[in-house]
């Protein structure tokens, strides 16, 4: 016999009777268990995810049990209107709680614990099915209910090692986006929408049978898992994209370096001849002059060449070109060729092009340029250092440069705040460092990267 549809469930097995609070005990399991969905997709450490999920689940079974004390008064109420309700409720409680909690106790950040939020309870919608079928066929049916999570559990660990990394974020805009790009926008709008349509289905109610409530929870769990899917692919698909796109731009800068040393040399003859007639005609000041000015432009792209892979030299010399072209002169003083650094050439070019993006534009904001940008790459133990120092047109307090490498800070009007803590998650899995120098109202952001001496040396 099933007394009032509470979650204190009367058992008759032929003359005996007995009580078993399974409901609660499968709201606590559902519970732990949307909570490590969400908690694993946005990257939480096992320890706190475990301790988060455990307290969301001890939580819903605080909850379960209060509520079976108020369900009398609700008996004007179907099961709809009771137990799904209470449901959706316990939803949003639960998973709002642990969202906030990643938020300001992880420090994951706000978009992370939106999804966080969508994603767990979007989880318990599909595994509130099991319940809501019991109620309306009066049968417990705890071997689905337990065979159920059981499956979802399985999945998520499955999936775990596929889920996007914990900068996934940037991989959605090319270093000059400003907005948001819309592709972007449908990692959060998926989970969105689905969250959405498995609460609408579960709170339309199963139907009243077995049968359709097992093609619901059916029907829930693929919509489910092809959202979890697909937002597995789109970050992966963007990673694909990226590394072609900056595959494109290194051969295109690379082009533009390679075609200015063969132009340098072309143009060897001419000079030459023009330093030669200069000297013939007595012409001495004019030749200094054009001497000077030949020197200085040999000089900014030897600079270079001690660099062994090329589309290191030609990421610096876009950038160079990039700073000269907004009045802004770059320093470059190269007394390590990277030729062992740990990090491949994608990483190393992020590194630079981070930094000398960051450092061009603080310093195209100033009314003075003079100061210019400084690059220093040297060798220093078992560590590569990159040393970049600009003016800042205010100095920071010293809390504030704690905040440079948190994830979403920023002091620049449509940034996100990706890249410094981009660059120091890449570095922390390479056992490096960076941190940040600070003299008067010059900046200097310095990065130490390991020296991996069983790397081959690359030869051109």
């Amino acid at each position: 016999m099933r007394s009032n549809h509470g979650f204190a469930t009367n058992l008759s097995y032929g003359k005996k009777e007995c009580t078993i609070m399974f409901e609660p005990l499968y709201l606590f399991i559902a519970a732990f268990t949307a909570s490590m969905i969400g908690l694993c997709f946005v990257r939480v450490k096992p320890v706190p995810a475990l301790g988060l999920s455990f307290a969301a689940a001890l939580l819903s079974l605080v909850l379960a049990f209060l509520f079976d004390h108020v369900k009398p008064s609700l008996s004007t109420l179907d099961f709809y209107g009771g137990t799904a309700l209470f449901l959706l409720a316990l939803s949003a409680l639960l998973f709002l709680s642990v969202s906030l909690a990643s938020r300001f106790w992880l420090r994951v950040r706000w978009d992370e614990a939106l999804l966080l939020f969508l994603l767990a309870s979007g989880a318990f919608a599909v595994l509130s099915i099991p319940v809501l079928t019991s109620e309306a066929i009066e049968r417990p049916l705890y071997g689905i209910r337990f065979f159920f999570t059981a499956l979802f559990l399985i999945l998520v660990y499955t999936l775990k090692p596929y889920f996007p990394e914990k900068d996934w974020q940037g991989l959605f805009r090319g270093p000059e986006e400003e907005e948001l790009p819309l592709r972007l926008a449908y990692m959060y709008l998926l989970p969105g929408l689905s969250c959405l349509l498995l609460w609408a289905v579960t709170l339309a109610g199963p139907t009243g049978t077995l049968a359709g409530g097992l093609c619901l929870m059916a029907l829930g769990g693929i919509v489910f898992w092809l959202t979890l899917l697909l937002m597995i692919l789109l970050p992966a698909y963007e990673a694909k994209h990226s590394a072609v796109t900056a595959e494109q731009q290194y051969r295109g800068e690379m082009q533009s370096f390679m075609n200015v040393i063969r132009s340098q040399r072309h143009d060897y003859n001419f000079h030459v001849q023009t330093i030669a007639g200069l000297i013939r005609q007595g012409k001495v000041d004019e030749c200094l002059r054009y001497v000077d000015a030949l020197e200085e432009d040999t000089t900014a792209m030897n600079t270079l060449l001690p660099v062994k892979d090329p589309a290191i030299s030609a990421m610096i010399h876009h950038f160079r070109i990039m700073a000269a072209q907004k009045g802004i002169h770059m320093d470059i003083d190269m007394q390590y060729d990277l030729s062992q650094i740990a990090t491949n050439v994608y990483e190393t070019n992020k590194i630079l092009s981070n930094l000398l993006q960051n450092a061009i534009d603080e310093t195209a904001s100033h009314a003075d340029k003079s100061y210019g940008i400084g690059l220093l790459v040297l060798k220093r133990g078992e560590f590569c250092v990159i040393r970049v120092s600009n003016k800042l047109s205010r100095a920071p307090e010293k809390e504030e440069l704690g905040q440079f490498y948190r994830e979403g800070y920023t002091t620049k009007e449509g940034h996100d705040g990706v890249g410094l803590s981009s660059l120091k998650t890449l570095l922390t899995r390479y056992h490096g460092t960076i941190y940040t120098e600070l003299d008067n109202d010059v900046i200097r952001f310095v990065a130490r990267v390991p020296i991996d001496y069983a790397k081959e040396i690359p030869s051109f």
